[in-house]
């Protein structure tokens, strides 16, 4: 990453990586005020472009109930917190 270069989130770039597991929260579907906490496996950290400017991603697999096929989520980088290193 060049110092320069301006992205958003950038300052996880460097902390999150793949096979790390991390935690992050989501709104309740059902339109209540409160947040559900997931947790799951990072399985790459990359820049997209997004809204205009570049953004830093993750692709992440849910673990638990929620997610039982193993499908791949996209996560705003800045929004995860490292459980463990992998």
């Amino acid at each position: 990453m060049n110092k320069k270069e301006n992205i958003f989130g950038s300052s996880k770039i460097n902390q999150v990586k793949t096979g790390d597991i991390v935690r992050w929260h989501t709104m309740k579907r059902d339109g209540e005020k409160e947040y559900l906490e997931k947790i799951g496996i990072v399985t790459s950290v990359y820049v997209d472009f997004r809204g205009g400017r570049k953004v830093a991603m993750a692709k992440i697999i849910p673990l638990g109930n929620d997610n039982p096929t193993g499908v791949e989520t996209e996560i705003f980088l800045a929004c995860v917190k490292v459980v463990s290193r992998a």
